[in-house]
């Protein structure tokens, strides 16, 4: 029995052992297959007939050329071997800076010189009262203080020099301008602010050549 036995064991064991070298024979290989890597350590792989060699280092991997790298190539495989991509890093958007309002340009004020109007008021010899002829003077003086509201006036008197003395003269001249800037004020309203009044006598002579001229009224206007 045990004679019988053996020989049956014998032909089991057989069969087994050439179907696991029949599967291993069968078993595909794939070209990407390749033995893990482990850092700053030579990995030596082993490709049938010749040996690759793969190198890290803290800056690069180098490959060498071998069957293997080739049919990597070929067939397109991942390079599991290149250094993981750096996740990119999300920038920061800074905060948006709100213009700074530019203050509007100030207008230099031009400032004007002052300037007499050209039609003074004449007076007769020795008087102060205002001839009907004369108020329309008095009235484009008022026009133009009406016209340009932050304009002044000054009313100043003159006395002719061939005519009474000085103190006489001076007195005259006076009289003539008080008697215009209250016409201004009273019959034209023009505020009393905006009113000065001056007067020179015979001293100064602003027709020379005409002495009858000179028994006036002048609108100096300070703009």
């Amino acid at each position: 029995m045990r004679f019988i036995l053996l020989p049956i064991l014998l032909i089991v064991l057989s069969l087994s052992l050439n179907a696991q070298n029949r599967v291993t024979t069968e078993k595909k290989v794939d070209p990407c297959a390749c033995e893990s890597v482990r850092d700053s350590v030579l990995l030596q792989l082993n490709s049938r007939e010749e040996i690759i060699v793969v190198k890290r280092s803290a800056q690069q991997l180098s490959v060498s050329q071998s069957e293997m790298a080739k049919r990597r190539k070929m067939y397109d495989c991942p390079d599991i071997l290149a250094p993981a991509p750096q996740a990119e890093s999300k920038k920061i958007d800074e905060p948006t800076r709100r213009p700074i309002d530019a203050k509007p340009e100030e207008k230099p004020i031009i400032k004007k010189d002052p300037f007499f109007l050209p039609d003074p008021v004449f007076f007769r010899i020795n008087k102060w009262v205002i001839d009907q002829a004369e108020w329309a003077k008095i009235e484009l003086a008022v026009d133009h203080l009406n016209k340009n509201p932050e304009a002044t006036v000054v009313v100043t008197g003159y006395a002719d020099k061939k005519t009474g003395n000085a103190a006489i003269n001076l007195k005259l001249s006076k009289n003539r301008s008080e008697a215009v800037a209250k016409a201004m004020e009273t019959k034209y309203g023009i505020a009393k602010n905006r009113i000065s009044v001056n007067w020179k006598g015979d001293g100064l002579q602003p027709f020379q050549l005409e002495n009858d001229k000179n028994r006036a009224v002048l609108f100096l206007i300070n703009p």
